[in-house]
């Protein structure tokens, strides 16, 4: 078995035209549990938001899930504390760390490049500022979209990740 590998390894050209960068081989847990639960561990029960920093994140994902992100190699680590943290009470954590290529959009045009395929308001004059993400559709591709200081971060499947790409260098 060889070491992890980025599905975007070879586009690195690519995002450099878009003023991006590959995140690779985030940790991402999935979380299922009643809000009061949740918020018990001081996850946002507030919908679309963040709650943490880009060490370790907690995003609002539904009513009951939310996707804990952290960095590389921490995940059992974090299913760990998250099992004990969660002990006697209805819940599932699941490691998804697999499941998503992610990318940070830096560009000032960021906003425009996703809007050529995104329904969602992304105006920050609208509400979408640092804190807050969104699970939506770009270019049909389901995405998570999660807004930084200066960077939106895209988190799209690995069978997706080069049509992502594709599709935004086309808006170009």
């Amino acid at each position: 078995m060889g070491e992890a590998r980025s599905p975007l390894d070879a586009r690195t050209d690519d995002l450099a035209v878009l003023d991006a960068l590959e995140v690779p081989l985030l940790t991402q847990v999935d979380v299922r549990c009643a809000p009061e639960h949740a918020q018990g561990l001081g996850f946002p029960i507030t919908p679309n938001t963040v709650a943490g920093d880009v060490t370790r994140g907690v995003l609002w994902l539904g009513p009951d899930e939310w996707l804990v992100v952290g960095l590389p190699g921490t995940a059992t680590a974090t299913m760990d504390e998250l099992a004990r943290a969660l002990v006697g009470v209805h819940h599932a954590v699941v490691d998804v760390s697999g499941n998503r290529a992610v990318l940070e959009l830096r560009g000032a045009d960021r906003f425009e490049l996703l809007s050529s395929g995104c329904s969602i308001d992304l105006d920050p004059r609208g509400g979408w500022v640092p804190g807050v993400c969104a699970q939506t559709m770009f270019a049909r591709a389901q995405v998570i979209l999660q807004e930084l200081e200066a960077a939106t971060r895209i988190f799209v499947r690995p069978s997706f990740a080069h049509y992502l790409i594709d599709r935004l260098l086309a808006s170009r």
